[in-house]
């Protein structure tokens, strides 16, 4: 009994993990379309901004390849 509690406890805080981490990215998400959008950018310049967001956000697996090329 105590191992199962243990287990879905675990599991609990993975979850609860997951979801903040998911806030967290949507939040730099968000305010990196605010500012492409407010600066107007578009196209292969849109991806490029895409890209330096999520790095400067420690997001760098998220950054937009394109045939193995990254922007």
């Amino acid at each position: 009994m105590n191992k199962t509690l243990s287990e879905l406890q675990r599991i609990s805080d993975n979850l609860e993990q997951t979801g903040k981490d998911l806030r967290d990215m949507e939040k730099v998400w968000a305010a990196e379309l605010k500012d492409r959008l407010a600066k107007g950018i578009t196209g292969d310049a849109a991806v490029q901004h895409y890209n330096e967001w999520m790095i400067k956000a420690g997001m760098e697996h998220l950054i937009t390849k394109d045939n193995g090329k990254t922007y």
